[in-house]
Order: structure tokens, then C-alpha cells, then sequence
């Protein structure tokens, strides 16, 4: 797997915590930025580098059982998960308003505490669980990928605690859930064709 594809991925997986920071920056009530960055990265970006390990090494000790159709389930995987993305970017609501316009958000006491963090923490890296599967049944390493999802995690985390809104105002998170899950579709139907051997390269 390229540096491109595996930065791609990263990407795409991390959208997720990306969105859920923007939204406990919006209800954060204890002013505490650099604190709150913190255990955001600290949380989300450890999840998503643990997960897709989970995944990987759970997928292979069944890759003796699916060797023949490996490639078909990377595939399916991959596509499943970009196809989730794309379909919640779509159907996606708009989130409902106070009187004043402004957004109704049911936002806990401290959204950033390390107790409160750790469900939505496994919630956003549930999509890095299926890839790390589908790596395994791509016949790639995991540690790169694991190690490139944490650390771009962790850094949109920290962007998104930092920025709040305005991440979300520059192309909309519908648009980069959209864009996410795209890329992971493609890099599963590469694997895909590969196996087949219908690239020209």
C-alpha cells in the first residue's frame, strides 16, 4: 500500500472525530481549550490506532478459513465503510434550532472529561475496525495504517477542539464525509483489481 493510500485512509476515518470535537467545542461550558485538545487526541487518536490493530489481527486468524475470497472481502469491507460515510453525509439531518437560531444541542457537564470521552471514542473508530480487517484480508501491513489513523485522528481532534465551527464552515462536514468515503471505496476496489489482475500496472 502508498504513502498517498494510506494517508487517504487516515484521512477519511478520522472525519468522524473531526465532527463529533467541532461539536463538543460547541457545547463545551468550561473554557478549557488546550486541556480539552488534549484528551480529545489523547482518546480519538489512541481508539483509532488500537482499533484497526483489533481488526487486523482478529481478520487474520481467519485468512486460512477466506483465502480464497480475501480480496472480495476487503472489497466488501472497504466499501461498506465508505459507503456508510457517504450515505449518513446524505441523509443526514438538519440538527434542530432554539428560538434564536442557533443550533439545540443536549451537550453534557464536560464533554472533554477522559470518563465521557471514551463511548464516543469507540463509536468513531468503529469504521478503523473494518479497515483494519480489510487490510488483513488485502494482504498489507497494519502498522503503518494503524500508526498514520492515530496520528491524523489525533490531529483533527486537536483542530477540531481548537477551531470548532469553522472546520466545519469551510467545505461542510457533509461534503468531507462524502469525499472520505469515496476514497475508501476506491482504494477497495484497487484491491479489488489487483487480485484480479485487470490494472495495466
Amino acid at each position: 500500500m502508498s504513502v498517498v493510500e494510506v494517508l487517504l485512509i487516515a484521512v477519511s476515518v478520522s472525519i468522524d472525530a473531526l465532527a463529533v470535537s467541532i461539536g463538543g467545542a460547541l457545547c463545551d461550558r468550561t473554557g478549557r481549550r488546550l486541556r480539552n485538545a488534549a484528551w480529545a487526541a489523547l482518546f480519538f487518536g489512541g481508539f483509532q490506532i488500537i482499533m484497526p490493530v483489533i481488526g487486523f489481527f482478529a481478520a487474520t486468524m481467519l485468512q486460512s478459513v477466506v483465502a480464497s475470497v480475501d480480496h472480495w472481502l476487503a472489497f466488501v469491507l472497504l466499501g461498506l465503510v465508505g459507503g456508510k460515510m457517504i450515505y449518513e453525509a446524505i441523509a443526514e439531518k438538519e440538527p434542530e434550532k432554539n428560538g434564536d437560531g442557533s443550533p439545540c444541542l443536549n451537550c453534557p457537564p464536560d464533554f472533554f472529561a477522559p470518563k465521557a470521552l471514551v463511548v464516543p471514542a469507540v463509536a468513531t473508530s468503529l469504521d478503523a475496525l473494518a479497515v483494519g480487517a480489510g487490510l488483513a484480508f488485502a494482504g498489507t501491513g497494519i502498522w503503518l495504517p494503524a500508526l498514520a489513523m492515530g496520528v491524523v485522528t489525533a490531529a483533527a481532534s486537536i483542530a477540531g477542539v481548537l477551531l470548532g465551527t469553522r472546520i466545519g464552515m469551510l467545505a461542510g462536514e457533509r461534503v468531507m464525509m462524502i469525499v472520505g468515503g469515496s476514497a475508501i471505496i476506491l482504494i477497495g476496489v484497487k484491491i479489488l483489481l489487483e487480485h484480479l489482475e485487470l490494472l495495466p500496472w
